[in-house]
Formats: C-alpha cells, structure tokens, sequence
C-alpha cells in the first residue's frame, strides 16, 4: 500500500509504502537498501524507514507525473523525437546503475508503468526487485512482468546486465508500435537486437545499444542544421548570473532532442558544468559526459586535450566574457540581457559591443516580455523571452516551442544558408517572440 502524505513542517509531499511484517516481508524492504545506494536525479530519493508492530514504512521522494503507459494510449504524443527522449533517458539511467562502485546494480523490473513522465523530467520507479550484479540464490531472480521479462530469467532465474537490455528492447518496441504514423519503423531492428531472446545477438551492455540506436535515429534525420551548415553557436550573457549557462545547457538538450548531435562546451570559469557532474547522474564517454541525452564538456585544465567529434554541433558558453565570444567565428550568437531593474544600464551598454555580430539572436532572460517588447522594437530585431526554469537538463514544452520558433524564424532570416561569409545584417520590423509565439512589437 502506498500514501500520499504531506511534512507538516516542510509542507512538501513523500509518498509512504506501509509494508506488512509478515514472515515474507524480509525481501519487500529491499527497495530501501537499495534506494539508498542509489543517488541519481532520474530515481526516488529515500528519506527515512519507520515501523510499528505491524508494519515498515519506507518514505522516499513524491514523483508527480504520467506513466509511460498512460502516454502510449494517446497516440498523438509518441513522434521519433519523443522515443529518442526517453529511450536515451531511461539507457541512461540503467547505464548509471551498471557502472555503480563498487556494486553495479540490475534493475530487473523495466516496464512503461515504472517510467514516470513530469515537469521534472523522466524518473524510473520501483525498484523492489532491483538487485546486485553478483547476487545468486534471490527468490525475486524468476520475477517480472510477462511482456518485459527476459527468458533466461523466466527459464533459469539468471541475471545479469543483458536482463535490464532486454527490457529496454521490449521498451522501445512498444514505443515504436505505439508511434501510429510509422515514422519510427527504421529503429525496430535495435530493439529486436535488444529484445533477442539468444544472448549471443543480444548487446552486451546499455553503451552499444546506444551507440546503434543513436546512429539510426542520426541516419534518418533530416536535420535543420545539416541543411544551413549550423556547426557553431556561441551564447554569453551581459553580465554574470543572468542565466547563460541555463540557455546554453537548454538549446543543448533541445538540439539533441531533434536528433541532431550537439555538444555543451563550458567556456567561462564557474564550473557550473563540472560542479553538476559531482552531484551525480553523468556517464563519462571519453571526454564528453552525459546526462540522457544532453552531452557536455566542463573547462579542463591547462595540457589536458580533448577534441569534440566533428559531426557535433557545438555550443560554447562563455558567460559573461563577450570579448571571448566575440573572437568565435560563430554560426549563432545567443546573446542574453538581464531584464531586471538594476541590470538593464548594464544589458544596453552590453548590446553595443555585440550588435554587429553575425548570427546575433537575443533573449531577455526571466520571461520577461514587458522589457523584451521594449527591447524588440529599440533594436528593431527579433528579441526572445528566455522563461523562468528550473532545470536546463528537462526540456519542457515552452522552451520546446521557444527554440524551434527561433530556429525557424532565424531560417527564413537568413535564406542563404548559414555560411562563412560576412554580410550585413537586415534591419527588419521589430518582432518578440515567447514561448513559441510570434508577437508584432509594434503598437497596434
């Protein structure tokens, strides 16, 4: 039985298990042990473990959202971009679980009503039958749903890292089916891959299976940045802490969201990129680490080398070095102005060392559509309101319609294709765009 209860001083939500102390309960507290090796952004955190005389209570993390499951049934939802999504989310997830020091774990349960859809992003629930790599002889080896479980667990009660790759085939193949215009078809061969019920044809672990699924997904896409040449994007703000690291991580994840590879490149000296690393929730591939399907690259220091792979897009954020910014010879110039009281003298003087940048786009960051209106119409360009977020690492459905309402209207800006050549920038009428919506700056 699971609650839903509310911390009288806190006042924030926990979801509480009351399990029974009957003489099978030893294996049903597990999750708790389990949960607490754990420390990963897409998993439940736990809090605390209660009794009385007759049963535990485990109180882990709320997760408010929408399963998997209940997504699949509207069918409107399920486009290629959005498999990409969760797939390479939920790999990452079991990826961070595989490689856990110094016991790797086997999550075991894989199914679309443990994967939770919310304005946090996608988090893998339940984790009840979860177990360690090397442990033999647990009654809950044979479990598992029907759909999802592996044979050779179902036959022999054998687990091992290939468990959890089935899963995530069967996943995937669900995804697909559900995806009713077929627009997915080219990616069942990974997930019959995946789903193999030969372990020989199986992958042998989450990174192959991303390596191939990644290359399909980049094998048919028709990308806007492969049409217009888009290679390098540089962002930086008009003073410290106005958010340019946030934008920068943001377009990031949108970017490889619509499948096309892009690289974060952290520029400046906070250490913003490396400080999340240490949190926790990042795979290191070579010299790039991921976070589902958001890769970056902290400030390495002096005589450490690593090269970014050439069929990246990449997004160098400088911060507040505008001079830095400036000296990249830039495909798109992200430039973010402060849009409070104090910060606007600052944001103006800013604006005049960087209007003649070629591929300028501006945002006022904080939502702020008052001052980008006014903004928009000084400048006579297109300003974009930046919204007030929580997390640059969840793309949610306004910075979704923010960024491709700015890659279209940047398109029909430049017609003649992002290239090396300088030219002059057009003045044209002065436009503001918010969360995806085109708005006239002038006076009606």
């Amino acid at each position: 039985m699971v609650y839903l209860v509310r911390h009288q001083k806190l006042g924030e939500y926990r979801a509480v298990k009351r399990i029974s102390k009957s003489a099978d309960f030893a294996w049903k507290i597990r999750e708790a042990e389990i949960l607490n090796h754990l420390k990963h952004p897409q998993i439940p955190a736990i809090y605390d473990m209660e009794e009385d005389e007759e049963f535990y209570y485990i109180i882990e993390e709320y997760v408010e959202g929408e399963s998997l499951e209940a997504y699949m049934l509207q069918s409107s939802f399920i486009t290629p971009d959005f498999i990409s999504h969760i797939v390479t989310e939920i790999a990452g997830i079991l990826d961070y679980m595989h490689h856990l020091k110094p016991n790797p774990m086997i999550y075991q349960d894989l199914k679309t009503e443990h994967i939770l859809i919310g304005k946090n992003g996608v988090k893998l629930i339940d984790f009840g039958i979860a177990s360690y790599l090397n442990e033999t002889g647990n009654k809950f080896q044979n479990y598992g749903t029907p759909d999802f479980c592996a044979p050779e667990k179902a036959n022999e009660a054998k687990i091992s890292i290939q468990t959890d790759i089935f899963g995530l085939g069967k996943i995937l193949e669900k995804l697909i089916d559900a995806d009713q215009k077929n627009t997915s078809r080219h990616l069942m061969h990974v997930a019959e891959k995946a789903a193999s019920a030969d372990l020989s044809e199986r992958y042998h672990s989450v990174e192959a299976f991303l390596e191939d699924f990644l290359q399909s997904v980049q094998s048919e896409k028709n990308s806007y940045c492969q049409k217009h040449l888009l290679k390098k994007i540089v962002a930086a703000g008009s003073q410290p802490r106005t958010g340019t690291t946030h934008l920068s991580i943001s377009f990031t994840k949108y970017l490889n969201c619509q499948n096309i590879f892009t690289v974060y490149q952290e520029k400046n000296p906070t250490n913003h990129l490396r400080m999340a690393i240490q949190e926790g929730g990042f795979t290191k591939e070579g010299g790039l680490y991921r976070r589902g399907n958001f890769f970056g690259m902290p400030v390495y220091g002096e005589g450490v080398s690593v090269n970014v792979p050439e069929n990246a897009v990449v997004v160098l954020d400088y911060g507040a070095d505008i001079k830095g910014a400036l000296s990249e010879k830039a495909d798109l110039f992200l430039f973010l102005m402060g849009s409070r009281e104090w910060e606007i003298r600052q944001s103006e003087l800013s604006y005049e060392k960087v209007k003649d940048a070629r591929g300028l786009v501006i945002f006022s960051n904080y939502g702020n559509r008052r001052l980008a209106k006014k903004f928009a119409k000084r400048y006579a360009q297109a300003v974009y309101c930046f919204p007030l977020d929580e997390n640059p690492f969840f793309m949610t459905k306004e910075k979704e319609k923010l960024f491709k309402g700015l890659l279209e209207h940047e398109r029909k800006r430049n017609k003649n294709d992002w290239n090396c050549r300088e030219r002059s920038r057009k003045r044209g009428n002065p436009l503001i765009r918010g969360a995806g919506k085109l708005c006239s700056g002038r006076k009606k």
